[in-house]
């Protein structure tokens, strides 16, 4: 079974693959597999001796799985939190930025090496706005045209969570979706051992590392207050990957775009594009 670390991994790349591969017939795939975290059988050491060096804080005494346990429940229990994934080789890199609520609005970016980057704003899981770049327009949309492109360029594609030019690119704000698969987690056998103590984005927080044959992984998870993960770094079928975590519970501030910028996918769909 998957660990929780993988699943939210995987979770974020899968969202922000399938969208961007929209126009290229990407159904959003699926997990599968052991993966390089682990909510992993007990540390090294019985209690809190594995706790490498520095104050726990709110996790103090506790062991590294039963610390990875409460980082799972905490982010499973959030309404609304922001994902910034980088990953894969240097000439399919990936990069999805999406703060994201459980409503089904969400607000952010998504970008692949050869198929460009677009922005995307969803309110309520039903209307999408999404500005592609011109590299997304001509790989992604269908825009081959340069003097189409051109025309297209700044302008934001406006449709519903039922379009097909929107419904992938939607699914990537699937809060929910997400935060199941992560809930789905039963555990490994993987060696999960607390590290040191440290600080990421100006929050204390300790390190948990895992070490099995896809490599050394690490997650951090915050000492104070609730113990959400921060940061999980490690590798994905061979390829590095880094998932940041942050602005827990915080409301996603959707702000409609200007009309003058909006394309209504009718209109792209017909050809009834004005300058």
């Amino acid at each position: 079974m998957s660990s929780m670390r993988r699943r939210v991994h995987v979770a974020v790349a899968v969202a922000g693959l399938a969208a961007l591969t929209v126009a290229c017939g990407g159904d959003g795939g699926g997990e599968d597999g052991p993966g390089p975290f682990g909510e992993a059988g007990e540390s090294s050491a019985a209690g809190g001796d594995d706790a490498g060096s520095g104050d726990l804080g709110t996790l103090e005494g506790l062991t590294a799985r039963e610390i990875s346990d409460r980082a799972q429940e905490a982010l499973v229990s959030v309404d609304s939190v922001r994902f910034a994934m980088s990953g894969g080789s240097a000439s399919e890199t990936m990069t999805v930025d999406l703060h994201l609520d459980r409503s089904g609005s969400c607000v952010g970016s998504m970008s692949a090496a050869g198929m460009g980057t677009a922005e995307v704003i969803m309110r309520d899981g039903e209307e999408v706005w999404m500005k592609p770049d011109a590299e997304f327009w001509r790989t992604s949309l269908g825009a081959a045209d340069p003097e189409l492109v051109a025309l297209l360029d700044g302008r934001y594609l406006h449709g519903t969570a039922d379009d097909p030019e929107m419904a992938t690119m939607s699914g990537a704000c699937a809060l929910d979706a997400i935060l199941d698969d992560v809930s789905q987690d039963s555990g490994t056998d993987e060696d999960l051992t607390i590290g040191e103590t440290t600080e990421h984005d100006g929050v204390p927080a300790v390190e948990l590392h895992a070490d099995n044959a896809d490599g050394p992984s690490t997650m951090l998870v915050a000492t104070e207050g609730e113990p959400y993960p921060l940061l999980m770094t490690g590798e994905d079928n061979g390829q590095p990957m880094e998932v940041g975590l942050s602005a827990f519970n915080e409301p996603v501030e959707v702000v409609e775009p200007p009309a003058a910028h909006i394309l209504e996918v009718a209109d792209f769909r017909s050809g009834n594009i004005q300058a």
